[in-house]
């Protein structure tokens, strides 16, 4: 290890996948980044499209920039390529369809310095790609502190994006994200909170998320939506394994209210034909009246728009939603 390899402090993950539209704004955000030391991983996760030509340039331009090839393997092995080649004490991933305000680094590093934290979270800018219209998440806490001490810490957007990690979190915890499925950010992040001693919180919206006209909203593959069910197996199985889910299981009730009964339900009603509604929904209404209550403290956590869409669907009003949607989507066209 040579000496510019220990003075990094911050190691940026970027996975690369059929971005060559995006890609240019992304490395830009990262190499004008205001914070120093820095290295800007690069992993090309068997990208068929134009986006390494582009890549190879800004190696030639950057010296922070390293860059990997690999075989496809989905966003979580991608992601977890890139830490086996980080070097830096913390850990940030970008998607490279979005970008970061150029003072992210340099304001959560700071954070995680004066907090000594394990994590920090910064708000979100949503970027609608067909209106350019930019929509403010802000997270529920704020300060310093634990998903013990406050538990609606817990119910933030589980996003790996808006995040900097202690990179002891995934040596000590050997925790990984899971390859080729969806929802993998959910599953990690929900286990990521329980290894933290202290979360710190930066106030400002750094993070750029671009939503995409392809989004996962319009994902046809039934099979994919279905995939929650797994997820949501998978981290009731591992509170209970460190035997923590009696103690957030209200926590865990309302994450499935938010991601399996409002999410999920919404992506199969808006990719299923109006005689197919409730039979396709047959999987996930099963899977929710088995392990979930619709009652939870908090509901008032949801925004307005989820709000109706909860009301909606507790009064199987599948048609009206998906007309709903389906409007929104002709007035974004105009």
């Amino acid at each position: 290890m040579n000496k510019i390899d220990v003075q990094v402090k911050v190691s940026i993950i970027v996975p690369v996948y059929n971005v060559e539209k995006y890609i240019k704004k992304c490395l830009n955000s990262l190499v004008h980044q205001t914070l120093s030391d820095i290295e800007i991983i690069v992993v090309n996760d068997g990208s068929p499209d134009n986006s390494e030509l582009i890549i190879k340039k800004y190696l030639k331009k950057y010296s922070n920039i390293k860059y990997f090839k690999k075989e496809n393997g989905g966003l979580g092995s991608a992601r977890n390529f890139g830490l086996t080649k980080a070097i830096g004490k913390y850990i940030m991933f970008v998607d490279s369809d979005d970008y970061i305000d150029i003072t992210m680094a340099e304001k959560m590093y700071n954070s995680a310095i004066a907090n000594n934290s394990d994590m920090v979270i910064c708000n979100i800018n949503d970027l609608n790609e067909k209106t350019g219209n930019i929509a403010k998440y802000f997270n529920n806490t704020t300060g310093v502190s634990n998903v013990f001490d406050n538990k609606t810490l817990i119910l933030n957007r589980p996003a790996a994006w808006n995040k900097l990690y202690k990179k002891e979190l995934f040596n000590d915890s050997n925790l990984r994200y899971v390859s080729n499925k969806w929802y993998e950010d959910l599953r990690l992040t929900s286990k990521l909170y329980l290894k933290c001693k202290k979360i710190s919180f930066v106030e400002e919206n750094l993070y750029y998320y671009l939503i995409r006209n392809n989004s996962i909203m319009n994902n046809k593959n039934l099979n994919r939506n279905y995939e929650i069910i797994e997820a949501f197996e998978d981290i009731i199985n591992y509170f209970k394994e460190q035997n923590y889910y009696d103690e957030f299981c209200d926590e865990i009730n309302f994450l499935g209210i938010q991601h399996i009964y409002i999410a999920a339900t919404v992506r199969v009603i808006l990719n299923s034909k109006n005689n197919e509604i409730r039979k396709n929904l047959d999987p996930l209404n099963d899977y929710f009246s088995q392990n979930f209550s619709l009652k939870s403290k908090y509901i008032y956590l949801l925004d307005k728009n989820k709000r109706i869409v909860y009301f909606l669907l507790k009064h199987k009003m599948y048609r009206l939603i998906k007309f709903i949607f389906r409007m929104k989507e002709k007035i974004w066209k105009k």
